[in-house]
């Protein structure tokens, strides 16, 4: 007997889709690829955020959990010039993840540099904190 997975006729409509399956019913589902490494005073958090200012990135910790959020909008420049194909458009993305270990918030640190945003969080022992938003140097 030869069973199909239900879900691949789906997928298939996605991949035909005009929006390249990144959007599904007017709903953007954009999210950014990210690292998360641990050493032995800190995790280091590292964010593919290409094209977007830094004053547009936000980076949050709290109750363990870091989220990171991005907006940027497509310049609307050359209202004389006929695109055949026009993709870029504004556009948000949101990463949370659950962090492995209790961090020191207030410690906490962020870069971002050719598109790349490195989150620095060093490790606490026993700390309570409220959250702390993380400043982009």
């Amino acid at each position: 007997m030869n069973r199909t997975n239900p879900f691949d006729e789906i997928e298939q409509f996605f991949g035909r889709a005009p929006f390249g399956g990144d959007r599904a019913w007017g709903r953007d589902l954009r999210t950014t690829d990210i690292d998360l490494a641990e050493y032995d005073d800190e995790f280091v958090v590292m964010a593919d955020l290409p094209g977007y200012d830094r004053e547009h990135i936000s980076v949050r910790v709290s109750d363990g959990r870091l989220t990171i959020t991005a907006d940027r909008d497509a310049k609307r420049e050359d209202t004389g010039r006929q695109y055949l194909r026009r993709e870029r458009r504004h556009e948000s993305i949101s990463r949370s993840i659950d962090l492995p270990g209790r961090i020191a918030d207030e410690d906490a640190s962020a870069t971002y540099r050719h598109g790349v945003l490195t989150v620095t969080l060093p490790k606490a022992a026993d700390t309570e904190a409220d959250g702390h938003r993380i400043d982009i140097a």
